[in-house]
């Protein structure tokens, strides 16, 4: 018997295991019926209508990140990593000296090209030098030529001085003589005079223009007669000008190799390793945890109701209940990508019946069907101060895209619609029948009020009406379980997995 059993269940595993899940949800449901009935006996659940502030919000997730932060990097690639001088978790101060690269072989080509450098302006200086001396020969032979001629010209004009001093003395005493001297040698006389004077004049003359180029060419500088050299001056020149901008341009590649912090913050990442050869990308991050905002993710079906400047209600773990205020700053353009998934095993247990302890029905409860959902990044400023709060750390948002302030609400539950489309709430009235001993007696009545809906929060919804007190209270009807065995069944398929 107990072996036909065991054989029986084998085959039959699968439908008898459906069969107890139909039965459990079955008795689950006639309970719920029964309860039902029993309640729907008693008073109806109310509450008081009240003024409140309503809000309207959009929920999302997100990571506090810093609102300034820097990655570190460097234009040195294949250059060796000599020294990382922080680690994760050490505080930095702008200009602080984070990692140095290997620039040895650089500073090796910069001392070549200094020393290039010193050759080159040693060998012009050397060039100007000779074209100095050179200059200095050459005006030395000017001066003594000039000085020679000039020399020359004052011997003749002493000679031409005596001559002409000869002819007027001759002339002199022809005339002393009277009658002694023929008017031939008279005349011969004074020609000689003249022409004496004409010489001297002219070696007067000569004298003058030789002492003026004399005295010009000792007052001129030596550079002003190197001028053949001054080609070759400039030539040497621009080769130095150009080996100059390579060592200005191999000295800023130098300085890369220090890798400082440009602001002061926390390190939040260390990616560099001594001895290693850097290849590209972070050496180090550095954020600034001094004043923190939160990157949230919302779901595109709500981020068209966000905008900047919006009112945020954020909470971590970190801060417990205590909600911090913030504010958006940034809604992102476009949407990211971001996965979901869901099935059976979400539901845990029906009626205290665990599917996922029935044997045949493991798969079923813990499948799922993933989907890719896109979900657009809000930016949210937070204040400073906080001192519980930590880079990284998961929070939870709620955007306020509207809110009614002072409105009268009531449960969204209380507001039920007519057949018309029209929206009303239920009013309990208590009305006095009489007394019984020390006990009054009340009828109890319910009366309907039209009203028009407004804002709508996460439990309560503004309404409208002149009908309706602060004070009054409202019928809240019991919330209709959307479970049941028929979409149960439908859920699982026509099989239902059993086969």
């Amino acid at each position: 018997m107990k072996a036909r059993f065991i054989q029986f269940w084998k085959k039959h595993r699968k439908l008898l295991v459906f069969l107890i899940i139909v039965l459990a949800l079955v008795i689950a449901a006639i309970v719920r019926a029964q309860f039902g009935k029993k309640a729907a006996d008693k008073e109806p659940k109310t509450e008081t209508i009240s003024r409140r502030t309503i809000v309207k919000s959009v929920t999302g997730s997100g990571k506090v990140t810093s609102v300034q932060s820097q990655d570190l990097t460097s234009d040195l690639l294949a250059s060796p990593i000599k020294t990382v001088n922080v680690k994760v978790g050490d505080r930095v101060r702008a200009g602080q000296l984070i990692a140095q690269m290997d620039t040895s072989r650089l500073e090796a080509s910069r001392d070549s090209l200094k020393e290039q450098i010193r050759s080159a302006r040693q060998a012009q200086k050397e060039t100007e030098t000779q074209l100095a001396q050179q200059a200095a020969q050459a005006k030395q032979s000017q001066l003594q030529g000039i000085e020679e001629k000039l020399e020359e010209v004052r011997s003749r004009k002493d000679q031409a001085e005596k001559s002409l001093s000869q002819a007027q003395d001759k002339l002199k005493r022809d005339l002393e003589t009277g009658s002694g001297a023929d008017a031939a040698t008279l005349a011969a006389d004074r020609v000689q005079v003249e022409q004496s004077q004409a010489a001297l004049t002219a070696l007067q003359a000569q004298e003058t223009a030789l002492q003026a180029q004399l005295e010009a060419l000792e007052n001129a500088p030596s550079a002003d007669l190197s001028s053949l050299g001054n080609a070759g001056s400039s030539v040497t020149e621009s080769s130095i000008s150009s080996l100059q901008n390579q060592l200005d341009q191999l000295q800023q590649q130098i300085d890369k190799g220090a890798i400082r912090a440009s602001m002061d913050g926390l390190v939040t990442q260390v990616k560099a390793e001594a001895g290693k050869t850097y290849s590209g990308g972070t050496i180090a991050r550095i954020e600034d945890d001094s004043s923190f905002q939160i990157l949230a993710t919302v779901a595109e079906a709500d981020i068209p109701d966000v905008q900047a400047g919006m009112a945020v209600k954020v909470k971590t773990d970190a801060t417990g209940e205590a909600e911090l205020d913030g504010n958006v700053t940034a809604v992102a353009p476009a949407a990211g990508s971001s996965s979901s998934g869901t099935g059976l095993g979400g539901l845990g247990s029906i009626g205290g019946l665990d599917l996922g302890s029935l044997s045949g029905l493991g798969d079923l409860a813990g499948a799922s069907s993933g989907s890719s959902s896109s979900g657009f990044t809000v930016t949210i400023a937070l204040p400073a101060g906080n001192d519980r709060l930590r880079l990284g750390m998961n929070a939870d948002v709620s955007i306020i895209t509207s809110s009614a302030p002072d409105a009268l609400s009531v449960p969204f539950e209380s507001v039920q619609k007519a057949e018309d489309g029209s929206s009303f709430i239920e009013i309990i009235e208590h009305k006095k029948t009489g007394e019984s001993g020390d006990k009054k007696q009340e009828e109890i009545s319910v009366r309907r009020i039209a009203v028009t809906t407004g804002l709508e929060g996460t439990y309560y919804t503004q309404i409208v009406s002149d009908q309706v007190q602060e004070g009054m209270q409202v019928v809240v009807p019991e919330t209709k379980s959307d479970n049941s065995v028929n979409q149960l069944l439908n859920s699982m398929g026509a099989g239902g997995g059993v086969n």
